[in-house]
């Protein structure tokens, strides 16, 4: 070949008959004829092997910065190509090869571990990963691959604004504390001290109030080491996990000023008070907030065997619509389900099995001799013992497109062959728990085991749910889905936990003294019979996109109201007035059907059901972006009107609008108005059982800025 047509001047590559190689100076001894025969062979052959290492170093090491370089390099030997060959003559070009499973990104059946099948060896030296081995090969070989181990990004940058106005609907009662909602009325409204200015002692801030505003930050990162072709490691970690913006000023949040300078250790002598705050802190836990700027959420392995997949540590759990098993892996989500588990999942003709050992709660944990968790914390603690730990069991079967083929397969059949597609899965969750260990009342868990009481409990739990979802798309613009998640929940608890109140011994016969026949003056079993469903229908037509989506949540008579009021097992309870029955069905916290009611004031969809319609406009409707508005309604009613602060059945009724614009799996805007005309169910009453306070209307704004990868 013509090396001159490659010879560029200033590049660090120079095109060779083997490739594309860097410049560089000859430091190798230069045979003469006046060297000895014997000599001069050693001589070559070291030159021959030393340059054979020195070539092979340089091509096995990534060259991080080329500054333009190889393209020139490439250039350099196309032009060597046509000056060796007939410039008349095309080059030919080799078919494309399938991309590496390292540009492919991991798959998942609904927070289950992917499924990826291990990729057969094809006999072939892998290249290390990002190198840059120019070569005049370069355009004709398959891409170059990504060496084990390596890294697969993805993760999302969040930030939302929020403005609630009236969320505590204008019941709250400042001599309880007490209203039908969870949220109190801002600080100036309900300020008992006012300034404690010596002049103007009965001074009061603002009593008319209503709004409570900010924003919030999280960065949520989802790295995958791939090991090799069949073992991985994933981890969740969370950046500054739903911080409020200005929550950790650098010199403060100060003490009360009565308390004198001493108290105040977060302020500083420059910042005197936070108006002069220029800069914010990192959230460090029992410092200046109860959250560490890095939460480390999930961490979990994997290995694919011929057998299937096994996984194994702190992994997400989810399952169908996320009705009782949620990841919480929407831009939106704030909770998600994270379980202790061992996990195996095998295919058996075209159904998957799934058998999980989960650890929900393992008891009182510590170390040995004199040893405790906070004189060693870098030793390994054990479990203090085994019937207190609260075991899990879960079996699943279900059939559903998971692999790349099967999901492949799964849209030529809806997109090309327009066939009907039909999904099923049930999910059986067994629970046990022989006693309950608790700690001191100061809220440290204990650090050895003098400071644990054990309690029997004696509960069991079965849980079956079942998932099914129907798709079909009759035409390139038309579309249909139904889904429908629904769970049954039913055990017994045999030992409630002592209560407060009760004495030790509280049996109906005083002079009993055995426990084991004790007859108790108060019920001590429970029995737990609870259900829900959630119904789903999506349709598109066009541009436009509408549905109804239902749901049920059972209730109970004695229970809190929602999810964020009081235990259905308190710690104290007046004699007689003990629930025997625990019927509460509680949806997942990341299954949210609205903006307000039941997603901020009850917690979730808990003793109620729901009808909500929707109607979504796609303004521009790309397979890529999307830009358009939502509109929807949602009435709620309670099933247990008695579980209710206005006893009454109407929850109320509520109108939501979205403005939104997507680029998918990269980037999120929206911003979204809802209110809510709350009925009697949030109303509050005298004792007598009159009307003590009408709740009023509740109103929020809502932004949402979210990126994707």
């Amino acid at each position: 070949m013509d090396r001159a047509a490659a010879d560029l001047a200033g590049s660090r590559y120079v095109a060779t008959s083997v490739g594309i190689e860097p410049k560089r100076p000859l430091a190798l001894p230069i045979l003469s004829a006046s060297m000895p025969l014997r000599s001069g062979l050693v001589v070559a052959a070291t030159a021959l092997i030393f340059g054979t290492l020195l070539s092979t170093a340089w091509a096995e090491q990534p060259v991080v910065e080329d500054d333009g370089q190889l393209d020139a390099a490439q250039k350099a030997g196309a032009a060597a190509a046509k000056a060796a060959g007939d410039p008349k003559k095309p080059v030919s070009k080799a078919p494309k090869k399938k991309v590496n499973a390292a540009k492919k990104s991991q798959m998942s059946f609904d927070g289950m571990p992917s499924w990826d099948e291990a990729k057969k060896a094809d006999g072939k030296k892998k290249s290390p990963g990002h190198e840059l081995t120019a070569n005049w090969d370069a355009a004709l070989g398959p891409a170059a691959r990504v060496s084990f181990p390596w890294f697969e990004h993805h993760g999302a940058f969040r930030v939302r604004s929020d403005l609630f106005y009236g969320f505590d609907l204008g019941t709250y009662d400042s001599s309880t504390r007490q209203g039908s909602s969870p949220f109190a009325p801002p600080l100036t409204a309900r300020d008992q001290q006012g300034n404690q200015h010596p002049e103007n002692v009965n001074h009061r801030y603002n009593q008319d109030a209503e709004s409570l505003a900010g924003s919030n930050i999280r960065f949520r990162y989802n790295p995958t080491l791939h090991v090799s072709e069949s073992l991985r490691v994933r981890t969740t970690i969370d950046v500054l996990d739903n911080l409020v913006l200005g929550s950790t000023p650098d010199g403060g949040p100060h003490t009360q000023r009565s308390l004198g300078p001493d108290a105040d250790i977060l302020g500083r002598a420059d910042v005197p008070i936070e108006a002069f705050e220029d800069s914010q802190r990192p959230p460090e836990s029992g410092v200046n907030g109860w959250r560490d700027g890095l939460r480390v959420k999930r961490l979990w392995g994997e290995w694919q065997t011929p057998l299937g997949l096994l996984t194994m540590g702190r992994m997400p759990s989810h399952w169908g619509l996320g009705l009782i098993a949620n990841s919480g892996d929407c831009l939106d989500c704030d909770f998600g389900d994270s379980v202790d588990r061992l996990m195996g999942v095998t295919k058996l003709f075209d159904t998957y099995l799934s058998v999980a050992w989960d650890f929900p709660a393992e008891g009182v944990i510590g170390a040995s001799g004199n040893q405790d968790l906070r004189n060693q914390p870098g030793g390994q603690p054990y479990d203090l013992d085994q019937r207190d730990d609260g075991n899990q069991f879960v079996f699943a079967i279900f059939q559903r497109p998971h692999s790349r083929a099967e999901l492949q397969k799964r849209a030529k059949e809806l997109h090309k062959d327009r066939v009907r597609t039909f999904d099923w899965g049930l999910y059986n969750i067994l629970r046990t728990q022989s006693l309950e260990g608790t700690y001191p009342s100061d809220g440290i868990p204990p650090l050895n085991d003098r400071d644990v009481q054990l309690y029997e409990v004696d509960a069991f739990t079965f849980t079956p749910d079942l998932w099914l979802d129907f798709q079909y798309h009759p035409a390139k613009d038309r579309a249909y889905r139904v889904q429908l998640e629904a769970a049954l929940t039913t055990g017994s608890i045999e030992e409630v936990p002592q209560l407060f109140h009760e004495a030790a011994r509280a049996c109906i016969d005083p002079t009993e003294t055995d426990l084991e026949v004790c007859e108790s003056t108060e019920p001590r079993r429970r029995d737990v019979f609870r259900f829900g469903y959630a119904l789903e229908f999506d349709a598109t037509v066009g541009d436009i996109d509408w549905g109804l989506h239902h749901g049920l949540a059972s209730g109970d008579a004695q229970g809190g109201f929602g999810r964020l009021g009081a235990s259905e097992l308190p710690s104290a309870a007046p004699i007689g007035t003990q629930d025997t029955d625990l019927t509460n069905f509680y949806f997942d916290r990341d299954y949210t059907v609205d903006l307000i009611m039941f997603r901020e004031l009850l917690g979730g969809v808990s003793n109620a059901t729901y009808f909500k319609p929707y109607l979504r406009y796609n303004v521009i409707n790309q397979p890529t972006e999307t830009w358009g508005f939502e509109l929807s309604a949602i009435y709620g009613y309670a099933l247990k009107k008695e579980a209710t602060p206005g006893q009454e059945n109407s929850l109320g009724l509520e109108f939501d609008i979205e403005l939104f614009m997507k680029q998918k799996d990269q980037f999120l805007w929206s911003i979204a108005y809802g209110a809510l005309f709350p009925m009697g169910a949030f109303n509050t009453l005298n004792d007598d059982g009159s009307v003590k306070a009408e709740a009023n209307t509740a109103q929020t704004l809502q932004m949402l800025f979210g990126i994707e990868f």
